[in-house]
């Protein structure tokens, strides 16, 4: 399911300690295989956001820095499936089929869903996380 590229900058991804960093995945020409569509390091939620195509499905995988009320600093992986209204049925419906697979083959737990690029922000990925 993942490329062999997808996964040599996967493994170099979830091993950084970034203030914000994502990785942006796709799928592949075969509708199988997952690729790397970009990958972004110190860029906010929110201008990502404005680089990302609104009409594509994307998942986006992000290193957040966030500083804990007692001290701790935490590196956490929040994945995102991005599914825009605007896209058609037949790319939603394939990349929502495809979600689960995405989640074992990258090892994470929940995905959050994502409907707008505007809710793409520090303080809701932040959110996601503690939920």
């Amino acid at each position: 399911m993942m490329t062999p590229e997808a996964k040599s900058v996967w493994m170099k991804f979830r091993r950084s300690n970034p203030t914000a960093a994502a990785l942006v995945l796709k799928m592949g020409a075969d509708n199988e295989s997952v690729e790397v569509d970009g990958e972004v390091r110190e860029m906010s939620p929110e201008d990502l956001a404005e680089e990302l195509s609104d009409s594509n499905p994307r998942w986006i995988i992000w290193i957040l820095k966030i500083d804990r009320d007692d001290g701790r600093v935490q590196y956490p992986l929040i994945p995102l499936f991005f599914s825009p209204e605007s896209c058609n049925d037949r790319s939603r419906m394939l990349y929502s089929s495809k979600t689960p697979n995405v989640a074992s083959a990258f090892d994470l737990g929940k995905i959050h869903q994502l409907r707008d690029l505007d809710d793409m922000t520090f303080d809701s990925l932040k959110e996601m996380h503690i939920s």
